[in-house]
């Protein structure tokens, strides 16, 4: 990876209060190409990230102090960066609460180091396609989708509604982008998964975890909560019954 969005060093902050582990994170991130700064308890872990503001945050569960889901929450609600949680899946509630909290991707705890490369290498390739949108926007009309009272704006990554800024992870960003491309055309749950972390070469081949597929149904709940929706009172996205979503074609009863 090596470039943020603005052409500097990508920066991360890794918060894992075993010293090994944390050792292992930091290598492989730093091989990647990211600056590392590093924390073992979590309410230093989040203050450092406000203060370093990366552009990733790895959290590590098991922490001394404050828990994981904490620790996220508390760093998702102040810094717009990709956060990683590294827990053990086998409880599938704590993942749930994980992606509830704000974290935007996980890894498995003990540390699997193929796979946690293989989750940052997903944050990376979402990150060179950020650059090359900017990149290209240069010279062009800025790429803007409104429905009723929504506005996206893809060269500023901002999200509007009824005027009001709608703060959304990197992970809901993508799917809101997804889904209002085409309003009405439903999108797979498989489809969506590989659209958040797949490179556009990779989405027919590409492979995805069952929970990575899983996990869109709380990314979705999330994303509609702060949207103002619900699976029952559908303004924005719909749920297509066994298959996926789809945007609502006629936002304007709204």
């Amino acid at each position: 990876m090596g470039k943020n969005v603005v052409g500097e060093i990508a920066k991360a902050v890794v918060i894992e209060y075993d010293e090994a582990v944390r050792g292992k994170m930091t290598t492989l991130l730093r091989q990647i190409g990211f600056a590392i700064q590093e924390e073992s308890s979590g309410q230093r872990g989040v203050a450092l990230a406000q203060r370093a503001k990366p552009d990733l945050v790895v959290v590590g569960f098991g922490l001394p102090d404050i828990d994981g889901i904490e620790t996220i929450r508390r760093v998702s609600a102040n810094l717009d960066a990709y956060v990683l949680a590294v827990m053990d899946i086998s409880e599938e509630i704590e993942v749930v609460l994980a992606f509830d909290a704000g974290a935007d991707g996980y890894s498995p705890k003990p540390l699997r180091e193929r796979e946690f490369r293989a989750r940052i290498d997903s944050f990376s390739r979402r990150q060179a396609r950020i650059n090359q949108m900017i990149s290209d926007r240069k010279g062009s009309v800025v790429k803007v989708l409104s429905h009723g009272a929504l506005r996206l704006d893809s060269s500023t990554w901002e999200v509007h509604l009824d005027g009001v800024p709608i703060v959304l992870t990197a992970t809901e960003f993508a799917l809101l982008h997804v889904l209002m491309q085409v309003p009405g055309r439903v999108r797979s749950k498989k489809e969506l998964a590989r659209r958040v972390s797949l490179d556009n070469d990779d989405l027919e081949h590409g492979y995805v975890s069952d929970s990575d597929v899983r996990s869109i149904e709380v990314h979705i709940a999330n994303l509609r909560r702060k949207l103002g929706d619900s699976a029952r009172s559908s303004l924005w996205i719909e749920t297509v019954r066994g298959v996926g979503y789809r945007f609502v074609n006629d936002p304007g009863s709204y």
